[in-house]
């Protein structure tokens, strides 16, 4: 990550973030959708027990091998760096598990397990939904697929290897995509792929998350493609991730929101 480049990026979205907690938003849906789902301080029931194995992993200093396919390369890491560097944030993740349980997912699709702490919560939105996952580096499989079933989560279905090699495999098998969270190869080329792959199994009610749109200018530039897609009805961009949302009967809007 260019630190320097995400530094300026964070303040030229907090200067064009005038929409805060549906305060001048016209639209009924954006306005739900701001003040039931995304500033919702509710702490629901599954936040204690992740969040518990999320400070767990944060003490651990056991170092592991982990290859990142994204960039090519081999590191090694203690698996603290990882829970702290590698997942996303408790204010992320448990607004992605609102997201979900928001539009009643039934079909939840996540590219990019890393320790399996967002699967958890994506999985938690609905307990009888069925959740995929796709991890390159078996080893962070390892621990997700334990951490699984520490959290008692058996509705996760884990694939590990390349989002190429096993995404089109899923595809072929789900009729629809309710929820898909995109966090992996954070490259423009890459992240429109796998979303344009994902594209033909929306409906009107199906939520993209998008991670890490200010990453990069390749991020940021791909961003502002996923926006201007005539299928996209409604886009938010919340800076750590940007939400894409698919019902026709939305006028098409933009949002940029301080979250």
């Amino acid at each position: 990550m260019n630190y320097l480049y995400t530094t300026k990026e964070y303040v030229c979205y907090l200067l064009k973030a005038r929409h805060r907690q549906g305060f001048g938003i016209h639209s009924p849906f954006v306005f739900r959708l701001l003040t039931e789902v995304i500033f919702v301080q509710e702490y629901f029931y599954c936040y204690e027990p992740i969040e518990a194995l999320r400070d767990t992993l944060l003490e651990n200093k056991e170092k592991i091998r982990v290859e990142d396919f994204g960039a090519g390369k081999y590191t090694e890491r203690t698996i603290a760096s990882v829970a702290k560097y590698s997942v996303k944030s408790a204010k992320y993740a448990q607004l992605l598990f609102r997201l979900a349980n928001m539009n009643t997912s039934q079909t939840i699709l996540e590219l990019g397990t890393a320790m399996g702490i967002t699967t958890s919560y994506l999985a938690s939105a609905n307990a009888h939904a069925a959740v995929y996952t796709i991890e390159g580096d078996s080893k962070l499989c390892e621990y997700a697929r334990n951490h699984f079933a520490q959290l008692g989560k058996d509705n996760i279905n884990l694939f590990s290897g390349t989002i190429d090699q096993h995404l089109p495999k899923i595809l072929e098998i789900v009729d629809k995509l309710d929820f898909v969270f995109f966090d992996a190869n954070h490259t423009k080329e890459a992240t429109l792929r796998y979303v344009m792959w994902c594209l033909p199994k929306i409906h009107s009610g199906t939520i993209f998350a998008v991670d890490d749109i200010h990453w990069s200018p390749s991020m940021k530039e791909a961003w502002q493609v996923l926006k201007q897609d005539p299928r996209v009805r409604l886009s938010i961009d919340l800076f750590g991730m940007g939400l894409l949302f698919f019902n026709e009967e939305l006028i098409k809007q933009d949002y940029i929101v301080a979250f």
